[in-house]
């Protein structure tokens, strides 16, 4: 079993039509993928809640952090997806020598920034994502 190193990953956005590296990322979360289920407990049956799956699946979210620079067309091209609101397609690609990745399109954007004394101006960039995303 091989434990994947961090450094090396990277996470790529669609820019007219061809994935571009993100510049100056430090960090990725993948969050809140799962299946989706509802309560099917009812009033005859045992002490104990039930749920049942609903057939469908949720995407979450993706979280980048970054050294954020407006300047930078790679960044700005981030802001472009608020400010003309549109799905957008990213890819992560992992650090082993495949390179694995994820593929998905991204239908809600949030971009964060913190700018305080003795560090880079940061951002956080936070990704809903919608529909089946594809493992390669």
């Amino acid at each position: 079993m091989a434990i994947l190193k961090g450094k090396g990953s990277v996470l790529q956005q669609t820019i007219a039509s061809t994935l571009t590296d993100i510049a100056q990322s430090t960090g990725v979360d993948l969050s809140g993928e799962g299946t989706s289920d509802f309560d099917s407990t009812t009033l005859d049956g045992g002490v104990y809640e039930t749920k049942a799956l609903t057939g469908f699946a949720q995407g979450g979210t993706v979280k980048l952090e970054l050294f954020f620079d407006p300047a930078l067309a790679g960044h700005a091209a981030l802001v472009a997806t608020i400010t003309t609101p549109a799905p957008c397609i990213y890819k992560l690609k992992y650090s082993d020598s495949g390179p694995s990745s994820l593929t998905y399109t991204a239908a809600g954007v949030d971009l964060g920034q913190k700018i305080a004394m003795k560090d880079g101006v940061r951002g956080t960039w936070t990704m809903n994502r919608t529909g089946t995303p594809t493992r390669a």
